[in-house]
């Protein structure tokens, strides 16, 4: 099977010739390149990886600060810090009308070309998905800080819901223009936000339902009309609002932090893998420290338990960080490729 017939049927809850493998991103790609003595162009697929990720490049005006720094197309600073010891453009607002006054990116400043011309290179070999990270909550913290922008949500809900709607129609314009420009070479609407840590939500599941809910309704809906899976990135343990993102049509959710949630991998098969496929689960913050055949070990336990009657994609469940030794990450990849197991048997040997 190629990649991309191999990821898409196990989203169809399928099995495919052996479980597919995927990641977020791999960091230390020359250290890799340098171990297998091949060229980084070659690390991808000698990692397996079954799917790639479009996104395209904002080519608008650049956006300078009062004082010259350079800006990201959104007007904040390039750095991702939600912290207090930062600028936010947005932190000062006092009125929904200061919000629409801030100089917002519009969609048609992007370069949906590229992208579709990468996508069509790769879509019949992978499962081309994308634009991956155009989050809302997270964009609106970018721009007016984590506790002004939480703040808000409890206290001043008419500046939240400004900001979240001025991020969100033009993060729902951007996926629409992204769509149709990569056509059936793009099976999968890749979108994303965080709102949990690793201990559970950042606001009450009434507050997700009020204020993020409809935005990611409506992205769910989006693919829909377009006849694409939904692939929905959300860090942490979102356990309390899982069937909530069911309801919404996401098919599949990324990333699977299992260490972090409140349920064993057993249990979260067996609640929500009748609806939802399941990307990640070999657990990144341990990849430094572990052994090659601890990571194995730890893949093969993954693929026994979410894997089964496919619905599952393994990989990391987030970066590849540039600490994690080159034999590690090679040793992830290659142990879900020769995974022998009902329904795999014929994997790589």
């Amino acid at each position: 099977m190629t990649g991309r017939e191999r990821e898409m049927a196990a989203i169809r809850h399928e099995l495919p010739d052996r479980v597919p493998t995927d990641a977020i991103c791999v960091e230390p790609i020359a250290e890799i390149a340098a171990y297998l003595a091949i060229g980084v162009d070659g690390v991808a697929d000698r990692l397996g990886l079954d799917g790639r990720i479009v996104a395209p490049l904002y080519r608008g005006q650049t956006v300078h600060g009062a004082d010259g720094t350079p800006l990201t197309e959104w007007g904040a600073l390039p750095a991702l810090d939600y912290g207090t010891a930062h600028w936010y453009p947005l932190a000062d607002a006092s009125s929904p009308r200061d919000i629409a006054r801030h100089p917002w990116p519009e969609p048609g400043d992007y370069d949906y070309g590229a992208a579709a011309a990468s996508a069509v290179a790769w879509g019949d070999i992978y499962a081309v998905r994308g634009p991956y990270w155009l989050p809302g909550l997270c964009r609106v913290c970018e721009l007016a800080g984590l506790e002004t922008a939480l703040t808000w949500m409890a206290a001043s809900p008419a500046l939240f819901e400004a900001a979240m709607d001025e991020v969100c129609q033009r993060v729902e314009a951007i996926c629409a223009n992204l769509l149709d420009a990569c056509g059936e070479a793009m099976p999968i609407l890749c979108v994303g936000d965080d709102f949990a840590t690793q201990r559970g939500l950042m606001m009450s599941p009434a507050h997700w339902r009020r204020y993020l809910k409809p935005h990611y309704a409506r992205l769910a809906n989006l693919a829909k009309r377009y006849g694409k899976t939904m692939w929905f990135h959300s860090c942490g343990d979102v356990t309390a609002v899982l069937a909530d993102l069911i309801d919404l049509g996401v098919d599949v959710w990324e990333t699977v932090q299992l260490h972090t949630l409140p349920i064993s991998p057993f249990e979260l098969k067996r609640e929500y893998g009748r609806h939802l496929t399941f990307f990640g689960g070999v657990n990144t913050q341990r990849l430094p420290y572990a052994s090659p055949h601890e990571v194995a070990a730890e893949v093969s336990e993954c693929i026994r338990v979410l894997g089964e009657g496919g619905g599952y994609i393994c990989g990391p469940d987030h970066h590849i960080k540039p600490d994690v030794p080159p034999a590690t990450a090679v040793a992830l990849f290659d142990a879900a490729h020769a995974f022998r197991g009902p329904g795999y048997t014929r994997g790589f040997e």
